[in-house]
């Protein structure tokens, strides 16, 4: 520098710190070109960084996940289990009930079938007037099949009774289910979804 630019231009201690900062930023810019000048350096750390940051999100995802559902199972209905029991004993009763029903009705097509034969059997005894009374009194013993048959349907109306209050009970609980998951599922609607 010439000595009329010292005296026109005054340059504080400041501004010389600053200018050598730059330059020293400058020249280790320049270092470091100069030693990441291939392909790999280039290329593989900024990659290196963006995969880092996809597993940071990622991790960051999935503890958001777990803690939802953490959540969601703290706020499920502490006696769903009981529910469950006392509709999985309502199933229980009303299979008996249907196997027993089931059990009757073939009883009952059984009884069915005889007196089928016993009407056939009838019919050909009208023919017969003179002998009317002797197969009147078979017609009074074939009856007493029958009486299995009423004591069946009578048993039968009473598992129909037990089938129906079982029922009952099934959709009872299944109202106590449905406002049970309404609650959790509610929450689950709620939820943000990155996608």
């Amino acid at each position: 520098m010439t000595d009329t630019n010292k005296d026109s231009k005054k340059v504080d201690d400041d501004e010389v710190m600053i200018t050598s900062s730059i330059s020293d930023l400058e020249k280790m810019l320049e270092e470091v070109e100069k030693h990441t000048n291939t392909k790999f350096e280039r290329f593989f750390l900024p990659s290196l960084a963006v995969f880092s940051a996809i597993i940071i999100g990622m991790f960051t995802i999935i503890y958001s996940i777990t803690t939802d559902m953490s959540r969601l199972a703290n706020s499920m209905d502490p006696n769903m289990g009981t529910n469950m029991t006392s509709m999985v004993g309502s199933v229980e009763k009303m299979s008996s009930s249907v196997s027993k029903m089931t059990n009757s009705v073939a009883y009952m097509q059984k009884n069915f079938d005889q007196v089928n034969k016993n009407m056939t059997t009838i019919a050909t005894k009208l023919d017969n007037l003179d002998t009317i009374s002797t197969d009147l009194t078979r017609v009074s013993a074939k009856m007493d099949a029958l009486e299995p048959m009423l004591i069946n349907m009578e048993e039968m109306n009473k598992n129909m009774t037990t089938m129906q209050d079982s029922m009952t009970w099934m959709q009872r609980d299944l109202s106590i289910l449905r406002a049970s998951f309404s609650k959790p599922m509610s929450v689950i609607n709620k939820m943000p979804f990155p996608f």
